[in-house]
């Protein structure tokens, strides 16, 4: 049987290919078609079955209708939140996702980007980049594939950003946490520190403390590696409870560690000494809202930056950015 081609409904119905295909594209409103004539299309390609085909559009048009995200985990619930908004708003595009998790590593985002600028043909990126200096991404061969980089940033002078303000969520919370008098606040940092966003928010919390006219105590930062996260956790808590100073508030840059610090602190040989310490995180997890403890928390907009990560590599596709954007988005401090 032959295969239904978009000249046959416009033979059938009367209308334009144009008309019709702008209606197939979910593009009606935008160029003024009626809803009673968009209503009378969308009826009639469902009654007649018909399905687009979607390579020899790629042909035409010169694009795959398909964009890759890479993040470093995709079982990480922020990360998966953000998926969920960029697949929605590309969904109302006519677009398609492709997810992959790279676990931080730089050799397998090189090969994850490889694959779908190579292979899979995907019009544009957004990542959440493992990368530690920009060389990859600055060769040649990369000029011409949209990329839009999210929640980190990497030394690149020309490219587009959709970013947390780390630094002054940050700030908020330290902030905050000294206005209710708790001055002693040690802070748990994930490694490694060359990620932008663990480097801002831990830049944040000591110019806090340093406009607040605190010294900045290094035995109270503790770094925390993610692959030996209980191990240091546990040893963190014990230096801590070691120190001269009683402390006041312990600051955890990342919820996952933040997650794990509140099991720990449910140990006997924790949870004298810790009970009456204030815990703050940056970022919010539905954790918090569970636990008898109460946690200060900044949430993050996971939806919003979805949703301008994935309108901004579109509008970049189609040619109605030209220019690099920066977008920085705040975060809202919860105290519970």
């Amino acid at each position: 049987m032959k295969r239904l081609q978009l000249e046959d409904i416009a033979e059938r119905l009367g209308y334009s290919k144009t008309l019709i295909s702008m209606v197939l594209n979910g593009k009606g409103n935008h160029y003024g078609i009626s809803k009673k004539t968009q209503a009378i299309v969308l009826d009639a390609l469902t009654k007649l079955d018909y399905t687009p085909h979607k390579f020899a559009k790629a042909l035409r048009t010169g694009k795959s209708c398909f964009v890759g995200l890479i993040v470093t985990d995709i079982a990480n619930t922020y990360y998966a939140q953000i998926a969920k908004s960029i697949e929605a708003t590309l969904f109302e595009n006519s677009y398609g996702l492709m997810v992959f998790s790279s676990n931080d590593s730089e050799e397998k985002e090189k090969l994850l980007v490889e694959m779908m600028v190579n292979q899979q043909g995907v019009d544009g990126l957004i990542v959440v980049s493992a990368f530690k200096v920009p060389s990859f991404y600055q060769q040649k061969r990369f000029e011409k594939t949209p990329i839009i980089f999210m929640d980190r940033i990497l030394p690149l002078h020309k490219t587009n950003y959709v970013v947390i303000d780390n630094y002054g969520g940050s700030v908020e919370i330290v902030n905050h946490l000294i206005a209710h008098n708790l001055t002693k606040i040690a802070c748990f940092c994930l490694t490694p520190i060359y990620v932008s966003a663990f480097e801002d928010r831990l830049n944040g919390y000591k110019e806090a403390l340093l406009k607040n006219g605190l010294n900045v105590d290094e035995a109270f930062i503790k770094w925390i590696n993610f692959n030996d996260c209980d191990n240091d956790i546990e040893q963190s808590l014990t230096a801590l409870m070691e120190t001269k100073e009683k402390l006041d508030a312990l600051f955890i840059l990342d919820s996952s560690i933040a997650a794990t610090v509140l099991k720990n602190l449910k140990k006997k040989e924790f949870s004298d000494y810790f009970s009456d310490i204030k815990i703050a995180c940056f970022d919010d997890i539905e954790l918090f809202n569970a636990i008898d403890r109460s946690v200060i928390s900044n949430i993050q907009p996971t939806q919003e930056i979805g949703k301008i990560s994935a309108q901004l590599l579109l509008d970049i596709i189609d040619g109605r950015q030209l220019s690099k954007s920066t977008v920085v988005l705040s975060t809202k401090l919860v105290d519970r």
